[in-house]
């Protein structure tokens, strides 16, 4: 029996554990077999204070399940001669672990080469950058539940690539807090459950304007502004439009009888362009609430909030409210977005589990939010990713609640996102120390050594510096 990274651990159970069992225990420890085909842990029993100790092992369909436990002992010295026994003395027991259903395979390509997705394409490069994103998604593949029939072909497709690898991280971030999923019902996205609290999420994305084959432009900050006037909020708008007149059997998502009576969540995500996500965040604030915050750092140390309130948007000749300032909103509990639900995403969370590439080297470069009372900067930190990261999928979570929702989203049930509230036509945020805004990864080959890290937290004279920002 040897040490097994926690990272990968996590990775491996994600939808294995039960969500109620990992709130009542705290694991310990991780441990794989000496052959690693075996793996377990070691937990506290936050009740009674007793150990356990779970054994895991594949099924036919690559899952990880549940195999052997030993239960309320005395020690974590107790645990760990338990799972090691359990390790040396277990017999596979194939006829119990056969599952009806075959291994799900999102690799092997169904759709032609030219209609394929160029993200697809390096993932299938044995030798590419993201290797440990491919063993990541896999992973992830070996217990998703395709309900529709076409999620392969559209994972592999230049059209369906961007929507899936969000459903994907929205599928792990939910797993992560903890949710129940319930399966029975193709639309919405998802169904999810934790403590007897239900909650629709429908997943969305702005398409992709750029060409595939056109480089990478990101505009100037001068030019990101002009573009925040009017054009990206808009950009957010539409598609969340669009899903607020979708219906599904002929009737809207919120008068579904399994959706009905429970919040409504829409995701977005911004697939425009690329890189898109990295800047385009602040027009949801905008289109949502129609409010523009500016703080103003004094030469004095004073600090004042300028607030514009009651923005609208032209699109044409029509004059465009905020969404939830628009009464056809009220059934939207609220808007969930991430910048980071993105191809790199898999690829650290797959490095830190000690996936990839040793030649390759992934160099991250983050702004977070920044706690300090008294900052109009935020924090911005810059690592190699390794496997001492301890990135999670709830990095780069925010959401953002109607505040004239018919049925309002319960916060708690999000604890490791970052959460606003409009009040007072002031937006107030609640949000993780050092939480993602905005994130690069860059992918640097047959480097001999590691890139300096630096994290460059608010000091009194970066807080000096006089800025306006767009918050």
């Amino acid at each position: 029996m040897k040490p097994l990274n926690p990272n990968k651990a996590n990775l491996l159970l994600l939808f294995t554990r039960d969500p109620f069992v990992k709130l009542v225990n705290k694991e310990l420890e991780y441990y794989s077999s000496e052959d690693d085909f075996l793996i377990g842990f070691v937990s506290l029993d936050k009740e009674d204070q007793t150990f356990h100790a779970m054994l895991f092992d594949r099924d036919s369909r690559n899952k990880y399940c549940l195999v052997s436990m030993n239960l309320d002992l005395n020690s974590i010295e107790d645990a760990r001669n338990a799972l090691k026994d359990m390790m040396i003395t277990y017999v596979r027991n194939d006829e119990a672990l056969k599952k009806e259903l075959p291994t799900n395979d999102f690799f092997s390509p169904i759709v032609k080469s030219e209609q394929q997705h160029p993200y697809f394409t390096m993932l299938l490069d044995k030798d590419g950058f993201f290797t440990a994103a491919k063993s990541v998604i896999e992973e992830l593949s070996f217990h998703y539940q395709d309900r529709d029939g076409n999620f392969v072909d559209q994972f592999q497709s230049k059209n369906g690539f961007d929507a899936r690898i969000w459903e994907l991280y929205l599928w792990c971030y939910f797993g992560e807090e903890n949710f129940y999923f319930n399966y029975d019902y193709t639309a919405p996205d998802f169904l999810i459950e934790k403590m007897g609290h239900e909650i629709a999420i429908e997943a969305v994305h702005i398409n992709r304007k750029q060409g595939l084959d056109e480089p990478a432009n990101i505009p100037t900050v001068e030019e990101i502004f002009k573009k925040m006037e009017n054009e990206i909020p808009l950009m957010y708008g539409s598609p969340l439009y669009s899903k607020l007149n979708h219906t599904y059997k002929e009737q809207p998502y919120w008068e579904l009888p399994h959706v009905k009576g429970k919040p409504l969540v829409y995701a977005i995500a911004d697939f425009h362009a690329d890189m898109s996500m990295t800047w385009s965040f602040p027009g949801i604030v905008s289109i949502l609430y129609g409010i523009e915050q500016k703080a103003i750092h004094h030469h004095d140390g004073t600090i004042s909030l300028e607030n514009e309130s009651g923005i609208t948007f032209q699109k044409r000749e029509s004059s465009i409210k905020p969404l939830f300032l628009d009464n056809k909103f009220k059934h939207v509990s609220a808007i969930l977005f991430s910048p980071c639900g993105t191809l790199p995403k898999f690829n650290r969370m797959g490095i830190q589990a000690g996936y990839g590439n040793n030649n390759n080297k992934v160099y991250q470069i983050k702004i977070c939010y920044n706690s300090n009372p008294n900052a109009i900067l935020p924090n911005v930190i810059g690592k190699v990713v390794n496997e001492g990261c301890r990135e999670t999928w709830a990095d780069g979570i925010q959401i953002f609640h109607n505040p004239f929702a018919e049925i309002p989203l319960n916060p708690n049930l999000f604890p490791r996102a970052g959460h606003h509230f409009y009040k007072d036509g002031l937006l107030e945020s609640s949000v993780p120390n050092d939480h993602t805004i905005s994130t690069m990864t860059y992918n640097i080959k047959n480097f001999p050594i590691d890139p300096p890290s630096f994290n460059m937290h608010s000091s009194e004279e970066y807080d000096k510096v006089i800025k306006k920002s767009r918050l």
